[in-house]
């Protein structure tokens, strides 16, 4: 299996397995970016047939988890060394706040993020890039009948934690961003 074909078939359902980690939507593309590049690169290591897009997909799943706990432990580090910065030099650079945030988005990130890991990683990787069931079943090797059930019991828990009809019930990108 060629690297194209790889990024293709697997990028947007692994972007969204990152994310579904508590990777940012700009960290996940680019903790997805080095996966990719590390699995192809170090194919030789594969204990199985690397051609096989069952056997590639668990490989780029433990690579990226791998890549997204050294990212975690960067950021930590970077946290503590800044937490023991000169509090007058963070002062001056600091950055302008972000805008204002619907709240309904943040009820809505929050209730995502109380979701049980199952159900987070299949509505991360389905409705953040976008991804057919087929594809999301592919990286977690499961059925799709496994993740059409899963996307049920999530869909269903983010609307009785959204309190019920009150809000809509189609999730989109750009809420999950």
């Amino acid at each position: 299996m060629d690297l194209t074909t790889c990024i293709d078939r697997f990028r947007g359902p692994l972007v969204g397995l990152i994310a579904s980690w508590g990777a940012s939507h700009v960290d996940a593309l680019e903790l997805a970016q080095e996966s990719f590049a590390d699995a192809y690169l170090n194919r030789e290591s594969c204990r199985e047939d690397f051609n096989d897009p069952d056997v590639f997909a668990r490989w780029l799943r433990g690579v990226a988890r791998n890549k997204f706990r050294n990212f975690r432990r960067a950021k930590i580090r970077r946290k503590q060394h800044i937490a023991s910065l000169d509090p007058v030099e963070l002062a001056k650079s600091a950055t302008v706040p972000e805008p204002a945030i619907d709240p309904r988005i943040v009820q809505l990130r929050e209730a995502i993020g109380k979701l049980p890991t199952k159900l987070r990683q299949v509505i991360m990787m389905h409705y953040l890039e976008e991804t057919t069931v087929k594809e999301v079943a592919a990286l977690l090797s499961v059925t799709p009948k496994t993740v059409e059930g899963r996307l049920y019991q999530a869909r269903k828990q983010l609307r009785q934690r959204m309190d019920g009809a009150n809000h809509p019930t189609v999730i989109s990108k750009a809420q999950l961003l």
